[in-house]
């Protein structure tokens, strides 16, 4: 008995085998092979259900600023009620750096809200500060329910960026009564708060040709006004 505990006892004092370890390493890589590609479909997963959780919210909160001001969310100037001015509204604070939104796709109006795609506003401005460098406040503020109608926000406490870094975009501009293009463009659009998705480029095109159009390839959002297919 004695002479088997020693033998046991010198084989613990020794450690591991060369084969052993090679087997354990060969073990280990078998089992991160297998998991790896579970992983990275759970985090993938994880970051689309952010990022429509994220444009949810934010398609609610101009939802929530229409019924208190009686108005969308695309002034840009000191008149309420001439022809609205923004096109999109931008996950970013202002002055908005273009460089920092995905192009887009649609020759008639890009996502980035430059050039043909119009003017981009911040998201920030007009649903959390209730202000711009040129305006203070952007629109009237509530001073009692339910009379007189007026903005009583904030209505967000932050914007974030989408799980990938860049900052969501809502085109404002088709939203019915916006008064920013035509009636029957407003009447044929869908209106997003969209992510552009992991590759980082709208796919989803926005210009006045396109009707009704939902998020495509891999753009993550949800819809405010038209088809609320994702």
């Amino acid at each position: 008995m004695t002479s088997s505990l020693q033998r046991d006892e010198r084989r613990s004092a020794r450690g591991f085998t060369l084969i052993e370890i090679l087997v354990g390493v060969a073990i280990l890589a078998i089992l991160s092979a297998a998991l790896t590609p579970l992983v990275i479909k759970y985090v993938n997963d994880g970051r689309r259900a952010r990022a429509l959780s994220d444009s949810q919210a934010i398609g609610q909160a101009i939802m929530a600023f229409q019924l208190d001001t009686g108005m969308w969310p695309v002034n840009d100037d000191a008149n309420l009620t001439d022809a609205g001015e923004l096109s999109r509204l931008v996950g970013l604070p202002a002055p908005i750096n273009a460089a920092l939104i995905p192009t887009g796709a649609g020759t008639a109006g890009n996502w980035d809200g430059g050039g043909s795609g119009g003017t981009a506003g911040s998201l920030q401005d007009h649903l959390i500060r209730n202000q711009t460098a040129a305006l203070n406040p952007i629109y009237p503020v509530s001073l009692s329910a339910p009379e007189p109608p007026g903005w009583n926000g904030p209505y967000l406490k932050q914007i974030p960026l989408d799980p990938w870094g860049h900052p969501y975009v809502c085109n404002v501009r088709y939203l019915d009564g916006s008064r920013v293009t035509t009636a029957a463009n407003e009447d044929d659009h869908a209106v997003m708060c969209l992510s552009a998705g992991p590759n980082a480029a709208y796919d989803t095109p926005l210009d006045d040709a396109t009707q009704l159009v939902v998020p495509l390839v891999d753009d993550i959002g949800w819809n405010i006004q038209g088809d609320q297919t994702p």
